[in-house]
C-alpha cells in the first residue's frame, strides 16, 4: 500500500481501512484492492452509510402481499468458471452498487436501507449436484429476507464439466432489463480478470430514481410527462382456473421451452402482419387464455404487457442499477376464427400504445404523489387501495446477448428467467429468447394441480404459436 499511501498522504487512515474492510469481505488480490481504492478516490466515492429509499423500492415492498419480491434467473455453460474471478467481480460490483448489501428499514415515516458488511461467502454459493434443475429450484426458490444483510444471491452450480449459475435478487433493487445490464458489466470485469488480472471497475453508480425518466425530454415534453397522472389498465377480471388458496401451497416454476425451429417460423409469420415478438408472445398467451377458461368467442380479454421505460433514458450509464418497468394494457375484443384474428387485434393495440408519446409513464406522477405528500404507512394503505395487480401478464426480457454472457470465451449454451413467485390468481408469465427458442416461465404458489395446469397452458401456447409458424 506503500504507492498509495505516497500518492494521496492525506488519506491514508481511509486507505488502510478500506483496504482491510476489502479483506475481510473475501476480496485477496491486492493489486485489485488498490485499483478499486485509487478509483474511488479519483471519484470522490464514498460508501454511504445510508441509502434512499426510491419509489420503485416502495412500489415492490407493498407488492409483498401479491408475490415473494424474489427475482429468478439462470445461465447455462459448458465449462466450469475461475471461481476466483467471479467471487472478485462480485465483491467490486457490490462496492459499486451498496443497495446490493443493504437492508430495507421499513420505516413507518420514511423508509431506507442501512448499508451492511458482509462477506462474499454470504453472497456466492457454491453446489456440487447430478441434477441441476432441481438443485436450481431449491436455491431460487429460497426468500430473501429485507432484514438480511444482502439482497442479491449466487449459486455456482457443478456437474462434471459443466455449470449452471443462478441469480435471485430482491426485486426492490432491480428489474429484469437492469438485470441484463448487471450481469453484463459483471461478466466483462470478470473476462479482464481472466485475460490480465485487473478489472476495469465500470460498475454504474448513478442515481436509481424513477425521474431519470424524464431527464431526456424538453422542457414542455417534460411538463407533459410529469402529468400523466391517470393510470391505464386492462381492467380485466379473468384468470387462469387455479385451485383455492391453501395453506399448504408451495412456491414452484412451471417452465416450457418452444424450439427454435417453430419460434423463427411464428416470427416470420408475425412479420408480415407487421407483428413483433412481443405482439406474437402476447397473442399466444391470449389464445390460450380463452382455450383453458372456456371463454365464449366474443368475449373481451385484457393483459398486462412490461413496458421497459429505458427507452425515455439515452445514456443509461448515468444511472444506477435500478427498477424502470411499468405495464401496458393489451386488449383483444374477441377470439374471432383464429389465432390471426386474435394477432391482429394486439398489433393493432400495441400500435397504438406506441403511437402514445408518454407509453409507460402514466401514473408515475401519481405514485409519487401518493409516496412524497404522506408518511410512509399512510401511503402504503392509499397507494395499495388504487394499485393493479394484474392476473393476466407477461414480461419479455428480450433475446439473450450472448457475447455479453460470455465467461471466458464460452457463450451461455442456455437461459431462463423467472419473475417473483406470485400467489394465485396472478399468473404472470416471463420471457426470453436465446439460440433462437423461446424460454417461457411462472413462478407461482400453489399445489402440484396448479402446475400441471400451467404446463397445460404452456403446451396451449407452444400449439398457438405452432398455428401462427404453419401460416
Amino acid at each position: 500500500m506503500t504507492e498509495l499511501f505516497e500518492k494521496y498522504n492525506d488519506k491514508k487512515e481511509f486507505i488502510e481501512n478500506r483496504f482491510n474492510e476489502l479483506k475481510n469481505r473475501g476480496l485477496n488480490d491486492e493489486n485489485l484492492i488498490k485499483a478499486l481504492i485509487e478509483k474511488e478516490i479519483k471519484e470522490n466515492f464514498i460508501v454511504p452509510k445510508k441509502l434512499k429509499s426510491e419509489m420503485y423500492d416502495k412500489v415492490n415492498y407493498m407488492c409483498r402481499r401479491y408475490m415473494d419480491r424474489i427475482a429468478r434467473f439462470e445461465l447455462d455453460y459448458d465449462f466450469i468458471p475461475d471461481i476466483d474471478a467471479l467471487k472478485y467481480a462480485l465483491i467490486c460490483a457490490f462496492e459499486a452498487a451498496p443497495v446490493f448489501h443493504s437492508q430495507f428499514i421499513d420505516n413507518h415515516i420514511a423508509p431506507y436501507w442501512k448499508v451492511c458488511d458482509y462477506h462474499i461467502d454470504e453472497v456466492l454459493t457454491l453446489i456440487d449436484t447430478d441434477d441441476f434443475l432441481k438443485s436450481a429450484d431449491e436455491f431460487l426458490l429460497q426468500d430473501i429476507p429485507v432484514t438480511s444483510n444482502v439482497q442479491f444471491n449466487v449459486a455456482l452450480l457443478i456437474n462434471k464439466r459443466e455449470s449452471k449459475l443462478c441469480f435471485r435478487w430482491n426485486h426492490m433493487l432491480v428489474d429484469g432489463g437492469d438485470y441484463k445490464h448487471f450481469v453484463s458489466d459483471l461478466f466483462k470485469n470478470y473476462n479482464e480478470y481472466i485475460e490480465n488480472k485487473t478489472m476495469p471497475l465500470d460498475f454504474r453508480k448513478g442515481s436509481r430514481s424513477y425521474k431519470c425518466v424524464y431527464d431526456d425530454f424538453n422542457e414542455v415534453d417534460k411538463k407533459k410527462a410529469k402529468s400523466q397522472f391517470a393510470g391505464v389498465s386492462p381492467h380485466d377480471k379473468h384468470t387462469l382456473p387455479f385451485t383455492e388458496k391453501s395453506e399448504n401451497d408451495n412456491k414452484f416454476i412451471a417452465r416450457k421451452s418452444v424450439p427454435s425451429v417453430v419460434f423463427n417460423k411464428a416470427r416470420e409469420t408475425v412479420k408480415k402482419y407487421e407483428g413483433t415478438v412481443n405482439d406474437l408472445i402476447a397473442t399466444a398467451y391470449i389464445g390460450a387464455v380463452y382455450d383453458i377458461c372456456n371463454l365464449p368467442q366474443n368475449e373481451r380479454v385484457g393483459i398486462s404487457c412490461a413496458v421497459d421505460l429505458r427507452r425515455y433514458i439515452k445514456n443509461i450509464n448515468r444511472t444506477g442499477y435500478t427498477n424502470h418497468t411499468t405495464f401496458m394494457p393489451c386488449i383483444v375484443e374477441n377470439k374471432g376464427e383464429n389465432i390471426f384474428d386474435i394477432l391482429k387485434q394486439v398489433v393493432e393495440c400495441n400500435k397504438n400504445n406506441k403511437e402514445d408519446k408518454f407509453m409507460g409513464l402514466h401514473g408515475l406522477p401519481l405514485l409519487n404523489i401518493g409516496y412524497s405528500t404522506m408518511v410512509y404507512a399512510q401511503a402504503e394503505i392509499v397507494v395499495g387501495l388504487f394499485y393493479n395487480n394484474a392476473n393476466l401478464a407477461i414480461s419479455n426480457v428480450g433475446k439473450m446477448d450472448l457475447d455479453a454472457l460470455s465467461l471466458d470465451c464460452h457463450k451461455p449454451v442456455g437461459a431462463a428467467v423467472a419473475g417473483a413467485a406470485k400467489k394465485k390468481p396472478c399468473a404472470m408469465m416471463t420471457a426470453l429468447t436465446i439460440n433462437g427458442n423461446l424460454q417461457l416461465s411462472i413462478c407461482s404458489v400453489g399445489n402440484e394441480e396448479d402446475k400441471k395446469m400451467l404446463e397445460k397452458f404452456f403446451d396451449l401456447i407452444e400449439e398457438k404459436i405452432k398455428e401462427m409458424a404453419e401460416y
